[in-house]
């Protein structure tokens, strides 16, 4: 975060974006505002880099490299498993998303089917965003420290 200083402040923020160039897929700028903890990691780098430099009532665009937001895509996080292996393993098909328990932490994870055969599955467990560049409106309402 760069300005440390506004570590553990809560920002209110209102947004809109997602991949650059292409329409926004995540949009919080209507409605209450979102409340986002500065320094605790609930936001991608680059989002939070830029909240904590802006002032109340400021607006910007923020472009997010991968570095900077999920990361490079890694072709290694495409792994293959048989279909017995998951308990709905017969119902699954290219395209479908699913919850997977990440063994480090214990926390869900999303997975994308890419390839679905007669016994095993090829599941991605890259970030949908991962290797994008990021755009986001962002309008920080209020700050509390």
């Amino acid at each position: 975060m760069r300005n440390n200083q506004r570590f553990g402040a809560c920002a209110y923020v209102r947004y809109r974006g997602g991949v650059a160039g292409e329409p926004a897929t995540d949009d919080r700028s209507q409605g209450d505002p979102v409340k986002i903890v500065l320094g605790a990691g609930s936001v991608v780098p680059g989002i939070e880099d830029a909240l904590s430099e802006m002032a109340p009532g400021e607006e910007r665009v923020v472009r997010v490299p991968p570095e900077e937001a999920y990361g490079a895509y890694d072709p290694d996080g495409v792994q293959t498993y048989p279909r017995t292996m998951f308990s709905f393993g017969a119902e699954l098909e290219e395209g479908d998303v699913f919850q997977w328990k990440n063994p480090a932490s214990g926390l869900p994870i999303p997975v994308r089917v890419v390839e679905a055969h007669e016994h095993a599955v090829r599941v991605d467990f890259n970030h949908p965003f991962a290797g994008k560049t990021l755009e986001y409106w962002l309008k920080v309402e209020k700050i509390v420290d």
